[in-house]
């Protein structure tokens, strides 16, 4: 009913009021904060100095990197320490120390409100104070130290890189002269060597004359000695395992010909033999021209032995032969195989002390070049970094902070919401009975009649 509504609203309404009163007191009493900013601008310049060149090639990245490392100078110490000393004179070390701490927290660097590191290439540097004068002495200060220590640590890293490169020059020219020298000393001592392995490198004629196919035709002659020679101590072998046998020494294909006497042994003792044979089917063995016949056998076969014999000799001297040459085959492949590997040995020692030589050479160039570069950027002192303040710092007229109308809209606000939620609150916890269909609904009696309340 309206009168309970009424009721509840009442008790409630003191909620509401102190809420309101509360947010009226803070957006009158709280303490003005004025925000002094300066916009800065990054740009990378095309660089000169190469110990500065950068290998980046992702411009946001870069950009990121760059602005993060340029709010890292602003909140150093080196850059606050001298806006402290500026306006906080007389302070001790550990007065100074508080001071510059402070700051440090105080103080924001970061991109402009909406946008990051990533999508842009400027920062702001803001800070609020109470007082706005001091907002303003403290941006500007900083500001100014900022941009001074920036312009030094850009002549420090220009001239150090003079510097470093001059004296890699100087090193690495006398690094450059020791391989020539050492180069130049071992053409001296291995001229010879050096003109045949070079005419060899650059002339094909030359090179199928060297030592590795002088050694590849040795090896062949060697191994088709030794093939022979394995060939007549299985002849001679056949041959001395021939002369026990009775019907005389084996006549090879090598051992006749005409006028040799092997032959003529041979063909003699083949016509005994035939003679023999016939007349052995018609005599009897006391025979005499049978014996005589015989006879006349034994000692052709004898003389045919005999020829076998030197002939034997012959091959046996021929294997020695063999024998010395492929001895002396054995030391030329040794004295050719050594020569190969010292001729490998010093080509590689050529080519590694040339090599050696070229690389010192070319880091040399290398360097000479960057030296030159570094010598114009020491000269034109450009860095390759350029820092500009867009918006220098301007002592502000208004506070950002309170937003006193904003606080009493929103005391307010709270304050309406939290009366009706109390007043629905104490009406739903409130079980009383307020009405005559109240007493007949929970009491389960009729009424007969009410009193009103007129009295207070």
């Amino acid at each position: 009913t309206p009168e309970i509504y009424t009721l509840s609203l009442h008790d409630a309404l003191p909620i509401s009021a102190g809420i309101f009163l509360l947010s009226l007191a803070l957006a009158v009493l709280l303490p003005a904060q004025y925000l002094c900013r300066a916009k800065f601008s990054v740009t990378m310049s095309q660089q000169i100095d190469p110990l500065q060149k950068d290998v980046y090639t992702d411009s946001k990245n870069q950009y990121v990197r760059v602005l993060s490392g340029q709010k890292e100078i602003i909140l150093s110490n080196r850059v606050l320490m001298r806006a402290a000393t500026v306006l906080y004179p007389g302070k001790t070390e550990a007065q100074y120390q508080k001071i510059v701490a402070k700051l440090g927290k105080d103080i924001e660097v970061g991109p402009p409100k909406g946008e990051t590191f990533e999508a842009t290439s400027d920062f702001i540097l803001s800070y609020d104070d109470s007082d706005p004068r001091m907002a303003y002495n403290m941006v500007k200060e900083v500001s100014q130290a900022y941009l001074e220590v920036f312009e030094e640590i850009a002549k420090q890293r220009t001239e150090y890189s003079y510097d470093f490169f001059k004296e890699q020059v100087e090193s690495l020219y006398t690094i450059m002269r020791g391989k020539a020298d050492l180069l130049k000393a071992y053409e001296g001592d291995n001229a010879l060597a050096l003109v045949d392995i070079l005419n060899l490198e650059g002339n094909k004629a030359n090179a199928e004359t060297g030592a590795k196919t002088r050694l590849n035709a040795v090896q062949s002659k060697r191994q088709a000695l030794r093939e022979e020679y394995v060939g007549l101590e299985r002849t001679i072998a056949d041959l001395e395992a021939s002369m026990a046998d009775d019907q005389g020494p084996a006549i090879l294909p090598d051992m006749e010909g005409s006028g040799k006497a092997i032959t003529a042994y041979r063909y003699k003792v083949a016509q005994l033999r035939m003679q023999i044979q016939e007349m052995e089917t018609q005599f009897t063995p006391q025979y005499e021209p049978l014996r005589r016949l015989k006879q006349e056998l034994e000692a052709n076969v004898g003389l045919l032995r005999n020829e076998t014999g030197r002939y034997i000799e012959g091959k046996r001297i021929q294997a020695q032969s063999i024998t010395s040459m492929v001895v002396e085959l054995d030391a030329a492949i040794a004295e050719l195989e050594e020569s190969l590997r010292a001729t490998a040995q010093q080509r590689s020692t050529y080519a590694f002390l040339n090599n050696d030589y070229e690389l010192a050479k070319a880091a040399y160039a290398e360097a000479s070049a960057k030296l030159e570069q570094a010598r114009q950027a020491n000269a034109l002192s450009r860095p390759d970094l350029l820092v500009t303040l867009v918006d220098p710092a301007v002592e502000p007229m208004t506070p950002y902070k309170p937003n006193r109308i904003g606080l009493i809209l929103l005391g307010l606000v709270l304050g309406l919401a939290a009366g009706l939620a109390a007043a629905f609150t104490l009406d739903y916890f409130d079980h009383t009975l307020k009405t005559p269909e109240d007493i007949e609904r929970w009491c389960d009696v009729p009424l007969l009649g009410s009193i009103s309340h007129t009295g207070p």
